[in-house]
């Protein structure tokens, strides 16, 4: 009886569970990754006298002097609509807070346009940030 000539196997490499390991390891690394919060823009906050200074967590809306907007670091073009957009991927939910970090010499419209758009998608709270006058 003849038997036919067994073909030989070439060995692989199974790549599922590196595979698994490493999106495993990006996932944890996404999760765990804390960002510093800082502006692309350079701005002159105006002076106030607070009783106590407020920590507060949420999304932060810069201005600058031009009139740039920034939502959360990332630079967001002049309409209305795209600083929409960029708010309501950042909050969190309406009861998310808004501060606002407009220079003193920002266009007036820039304030009001951060603000309608923070209002139309239903973000009511709003609060300006300010630099604390040195008292003497």
């Amino acid at each position: 009886m003849r038997f036919r000539k067994r073909a030989l196997e070439e060995p692989e490499i199974n790549l599922v569970p590196m595979i698994d390991v490493l999106l495993m390891t990006l996932i944890f690394l996404i999760l765990t990754t804390s960002f510093a919060h800082e502006s692309s823009l350079k701005v002159q906050l105006p002076q106030a006298h607070p009783k106590q200074p407020i920590k507060i967590q949420g999304v932060h809306i810069v201005i600058d002097s031009a009139g740039t907007f920034a939502v959360d670091g990332a630079v967001v073009a002049g309409t209305e609509r795209s600083l929409m957009r960029a708010l309501a991927a950042h909050a969190h939910g309406p009861n998310t807070p808004v501060i606002l970090y407009a220079d003193r010499n920002a266009p007036y419209r820039a304030i009001v346009h951060a603000l309608d758009a923070a209002r139309r998608i239903g973000l009511g709270r709003i609060v300006f940030a300010t630099k604390v006058r040195k008292t003497s």
